[in-house]
């Protein structure tokens, strides 16, 4: 089944914004900026992880499918062609500003770019559909129902459509001040009016699921199930879970010493959020000149600086364990480790200190919500698409510029990122489309770069370009120590190769590796820092469409976090790790979504999503495609060749690998029922996803869910003054609003700051910023 996506027609924006053009500035990478971007990311959505595309089917013998043919999400762009030479199939364009992928970080650079500083851009993306890891898809399902206009109530074959999100379903900062990055830039270019967000109070939590019921063990040792609400807001939290769990806690503490605990870990972390709330993401760039636009918040700039640059950059860890607070109460350190875990794919010790203030800040405070956009994150992706593609006004008579200038270009898949022959300038870029045809690209003031941070040196082909970005004086770029693969990056999770995956946990995150001290050469080593970044974990995920006959909606929940052997995990200790909130496929995300918008399932049906979050290792998926003994999709030409091989619309045949998809995605079936017992009973349609599906559609690595937040890099700037970069692997790091940061910090960038600070002059004219 083949799956287009129709945007609405772009219009102008009803408050136009208005900046005048000026001459783009040469900019140099600064490490001072990291403290001050991470404690703004006035984030954090996301509490989960986003997908990929599907395809597998499942349909119980009582229903039918559209086709018989194998269920596929669509081929990614071929990377070969019989015709490559021939110059008369060569296209060319040419823009101010090129954008690598249409993530929500390069369609927010775009839009940027295209609304606010009226510059022509191409976004080249090598999907179907835009979004990235957050883009939204359909299904059309073919199913036999009651004729009404018969008497003898034959069947009849009728198609059905249904609206399924592939990325995060919790976001925090949409509906209500403060707003977060992505609701930012949304506002800032005229398309928040596109998107409509339905705030809900909270989720459920559903622990030990398929077991007893109750408050305490059975007698034979195994834990009971247990179902509570985590509701946002002032106070919700704490006479709620954190009362009636704490006390339990195997740590000897009771609730009065967690509840006072929890008060002082959130005084404590309060000035990392307070000082950044007030700081726009309009005013970020990256460079030397970063700190200029900040100059017009100075009362919460000093306000970041006086907390101290360890502290506001670092990792949690200090928070957590000392010194300068110490997390003691068992139950909340699990839970502290599951809010992170679904932040970052990582512990709360090694995620983001800025990131986690901020949740505790936003969830518990007065008048707090969660945000769900109606229509799904879909609606997000395209008003962001025409936020890139609207045309714009300039000018004391506002004259229409733009018209037809900006696009997003999909199924245009980038192979490189084209420089002058010195390397000191990128040029623009080299993209094959659909069918095998070249574009060159000529990209007049530079390129914004949201591939995956692994993929940049497989994008620059020039070694003096590559010697550059390796901050080599001599000119000699540095080889590739990987020999051609995508990345020699080091994984979160190490695998115990003797444990069948089938049927057995062997997996654990590893400790931290211990952060050197860098000589001058390695911190101008971009490239290094780039293949060298530790991957996390990827995912499984499980959408289904089910029959929702007698099914009593408004009793549940939109969104459902469930512990598989509970958020305290069970006895089993691996490679010296106990298991936990973070262990193999134990936290499992259900979300519900037509409990808040009915229109994503035709009338008498419903869609649920559930998905492991960031916990399942990618290395017990490899060679499981094709039963042979290839070591991994993530070579260039393993990948290439699966590509290619599978662009008829074939998905993963191999009996090995649909067998290891089955037995690992017990654990989201069994989530699903936690929640509606008969729902395979109920199924219509149904697609597993794996890590192979989420590298192979969507170019992520190790189908990893973004760079562990140790080896972000600090800002987007690179020692090619025109050449930006943008996406998790970028500061602030994973989740929604986190990209979108990076995207308006790396479209900044590309131009002067002086028509940067017009621009916020702007801005805060028409009250979109203070």
């Amino acid at each position: 089944m083949k799956m287009t996506m129709t945007y609405p027609t772009p219009r102008t924006p009803t408050k136009q914004r208005i900046c005048p053009i000026i001459i783009r500035s040469r900019q140099q990478p600064s490490p001072q900026l990291h403290g001050l971007l991470l404690v703004l990311l006035t984030t954090a959505t996301a509490l989960l992880p986003p997908a990929a595309s599907f395809s597998f089917n499942y349909s119980p013998a009582k229903r039918t499918l559209a086709t018989n043919k194998p269920f596929h999400h669509g081929c990614p762009t071929s990377l070969n062609s019989s015709n490559n030479n021939n110059k008369h199939d060569i296209e060319e364009e040419t823009v101010d500003i090129a954008i690598v992928g249409a993530g929500i970080g390069g369609l927010c650079a775009g839009a940027i770019l295209n609304t606010l500083y009226h510059k022509k851009v191409g976004v080249y993306e090598s999907h179907y559909l835009a979004g990235g890891c957050a883009h939204a898809f359909e299904r059309v399902v073919q199913l036999d129902v009651d004729d009404d206009k018969d008497d003898d109530k034959k069947k009849k074959k009728k198609k059905v459509s249904f609206t399924f999100d592939s990325g995060p379903t919790i976001v925090l900062g949409c509906s209500k001040e403060p707003y977060n990055p992505l609701q930012q830039v949304l506002r800032a270019v005229g398309v928040d009016d596109q998107v409509e967000w339905i705030p809900y109070d909270g989720w459920g939590m559903i622990e030990h699921p398929a077991s007893s019921k109750g408050d305490d063990d059975d007698d034979d040792g195994k834990k009971k199930e247990k179902r509570w609400k985590l509701t946002v807001g002032q106070d919700h939290f704490e006479n709620g879970p954190l009362t009636q769990f704490a006390s339990s806690s195997s740590s000897g503490s009771n609730n009065i010493d967690a509840i006072r605990e929890f008060n002082e870990l959130r005084e404590i972390t309060k000035p990392l959020v307070t000082g950044a709330a007030t700081i726009p993401a309009m005013a970020m760039r990256p460079g030397s000149t970063a700190l200029i636009p900040l100059l017009r918040y100075l009362p919460s700039l000093f306000s970041i600086i006086r907390n101290g640059v360890e502290a506001s950059t670092g990792p949690f860890g200090p928070y957590m364990n000392g010194p300068i607070f110490t997390v003691r109460n068992a139950w909340l350190r699990d839970w502290l480790d599951a809010l992170a875990f679904s932040l970052s794919g990582l512990p709360a010790d090694r995620t983001s200190a800025g990131a986690m203030a901020y949740v505790l800040f936003d969830m518990h405070r007065e008048g707090a919500a969660l945000d769900y956009p109606k229509g799904g994150l879909g609606e997000v992706v395209k008003a962001l698409v025409n936020g890139v593609e609207q045309p714009t006004k300039s000018g004391s008579n506002k004259k229409a510029v733009g018209l037809g200038r900006s696009k997003v270009n999909l199924r245009h898949h980038v192979e490189s990122i084209d420089t002058t022959e010195d390397g000191t300038r990128v040029v623009g870029l080299t993209a094959r489309k659909a069918g095998g045809k070249m574009v060159k690209v000529k990209a007049t003031e530079g390129v914004i770069c949201n591939a995956p941070m692994w993929s940049l040196r497989k994008l620059i082909k020039n070694e003096k370009a590559l010697a550059i970005l390796s901050g080599r004086a001599d000119g000699v770029a540095v080889k590739d120590p990987s020999g051609g693969s995508t990345s020699i990056a080091a994984q979160s999770w190490q695998t115990d190769p003797a444990v069948d995956p089938k049927t057995g946990r062997g997996s654990v995150i590893r400790p931290a590796r211990q952060q050197q001290q860098q000589s001058s050469e390695d911190a101008d080593n971009l490239l290094a820092k780039c293949d060298n970044a530790e991957m996390t974990g990827s995912f499984l995920h499980l959408h289904v469409a089910l029959d929702a006959t007698n099914l009593d909606l408004d009793s549940l929940e939109p969104h459902y976090t469930v512990m598989d052997r509970g958020l305290e995990g069970d006895d089993r200790i691996i490679n010296g790790v106990p298991d936990g909130p973070c262990g193999e496929l134990n936290m499992i995300a259900v979300s519900n979504p037509c409990v808040l918008d009915r229109t994503l399932a035709p009338k008498g049906y419903v869609i649920v999503h559930a998905y492991g979050a960031g916990n399942e290792p990618y290395d017990i998926w490899k060679s499981k495609s094709n039963d042979d003994n290839r070591a991994t999709l993530t070579s260039t030409s393993r990948l290439d060749e699966e590509i290619n091989s599978r662009d008829s619309g074939d998905r993963y045949q191999s009996s090995t690998y649909n067998a290891l998809k089955d037995a690992r995605g017990e654990a989201l079936w069994r989530a699903i029922e936690s929640i509606i017992p008969d729902a395979r009973d109920r199924t219509v349609l149904a697609m597993l996803g794996s890590p192979l599906t989420h590298e192979r559609y969507l170019r992520r690595p190790y189908g990893s869910y973004g760079a562990a937040f140790e080896d972000c890099l600090k800002d987007g700037s690179t020692n090619i003054s025109n050449l930006m970069l943008a996406g998790d692997g970028v500061f602030p790091g994973i989740g929604i609003p986190a990209v979108a940061l990076s995207g308006a910090s790396a479209a900044n960038g590309m131009v002067k700051v002086i028509e940067q600070w017009q621009c916020l002059d702007e801005l805060k004219s028409q009250k979109l910023i203070s």
